[in-house]
This record gives structure tokens, C-alpha cells and sequence, in this order.
């Protein structure tokens, strides 16, 4: 079961490098045919540094989604329902689990 989970995990993380090359490639190539259509010869970088942010906001967003995961797992594991609400503590009482 575990190798299923890790091939899960690949098919739903194992392109971010190509998504994040390909943001990249799309920026600049993008900018470079505006700087010919424009005659200018600046907007190939510009394109270049947006492909690089909407590249890495992927990633981190990516990063985000695998943390979450990681903890669900971890709570599947221990027998918690890491779907359910988190239960609300009021002031006076310590959180459940504390001495």
C-alpha cells in the first residue's frame, strides 16, 4: 500500500518541474514575440521574470497542497479524522491530550 501512495503522490507532484520550466519557456517566448511585433527589446525579460513568478507561485502552492497531505496521512495514521472541524477550546479548559 505504501508503494500506492507514492505513485500517488508522483502522478499529482511529478510534473512541477516540467509546469515550472514550461512557465518559463512561455514568458519569455511570449515577450520575445511581442518585442518583435513591438520592435522593442525589453519585453522577452519581462516575460522571462513573470514566467519565473507564475513558475515558483505553482511551486510553493504545490509545497502548500504536499504539506497538507503529509499532516492528513499523519493523522490517518494515528486513527484522527483529519477531515473533521478542528474542535473549539474555550479559555479556562486546557486543550485535550495536556496534562
Amino acid at each position: 500500500m505504501a508503494s500506492m501512495r507514492g505513485m500517488k503522490a508522483f502522478g499529482r507532484y511529478g510534473s512541477l518541474g516540467f509546469e515550472l520550466l514550461a512557465s518559463i519557456a512561455v514568458g519569455y517566448y511570449g515577450g520575445r514575440w511581442l518585442d518583435r511585433k513591438l520592435d522593442t527589446h525589453f519585453l522577452a525579460i519581462v516575460g522571462f521574470f513573470i514566467g519565473c513568478y507564475a513558475g515558483f507561485r505553482t511551486l510553493f502552492v504545490a509545497a502548500k497542497q504536499m504539506q497538507r497531505d503529509i499532516e492528513n496521512e499523519e493523522r490517518l495514521e494515528r486513527g484522527e479524522d483529519p477531515w473533521a472541524p478542528p474542535e473549539e477550546n474555550d479559555d479556562d479548559e486546557p486543550p485535550k491530550g495536556t496534562p
